[in-house]
C-alpha cells in the first residue's frame, strides 16, 4: 500500500502542475486581444491556487472532507479539460483528462484524495 501512496503523491503533484499550465494555455489561446489574453493567463492559475489553498490543500483553513475534495478536484480538472478543448488544445485536454482521472481513481482507492 505504501508504494501506491507515493505514486499517488507524485501523480497528484504532476496533475496539479498541469492544471496550472492549462490555465495559462487557456488564457493565452483564448483569442482575446493582447493584454486581455495575458491577464486571463495570469488570473486563471491564480483562481485555481486560491480555491486549492482555501479548500483542498492539506493545511487549508476550511479543508473539505474527502468526498468533497474528490468532487471539487474533479470539477476543477473537468473545467480545465473543457477549456483546453474549447481553445483547440485537444491533445493536452485528453492527456490531462486521463492523468487526472487516474490520479483521482488512485487517490480514492488508497484513501488519499
Amino acid at each position: 500500500m505504501r508504494p501506491l501512496l507515493g505514486l499517488n503523491a507524485v501523480l497528484a503533484l504532476l496533475v496539479e502542475l498541469a492544471l496550472l499550465v492549462a490555465g495559462v494555455v487557456i488564457g493565452l489561446a483564448s483569442g482575446l486581444p493582447g493584454i486581455a489574453a495575458v491577464v486571463l493567463a495570469v488570473l486563471l492559475p491564480v483562481a485555481v491556487v486560491v480555491v486549492w489553498g482555501a479548500l483542498l490543500a492539506p493545511r487549508a483553513p476550511r479543508r473539505l472532507p474527502p468526498a468533497g475534495r474528490l468532487i471539487a478536484e474533479a470539477v476543477l480538472f473537468g473545467l480545465a479539460v473543457v477549456g483546453l478543448a474549447v481553445v483547440g488544445a485537444l491533445g493536452f485536454a485528453v492527456a490531462l483528462a486521463v492523468a487526472a482521472g487516474a490520479r483521482l481513481a488512485l487517490g480514492a482507492a488508497v484513501g488519499a484524495v
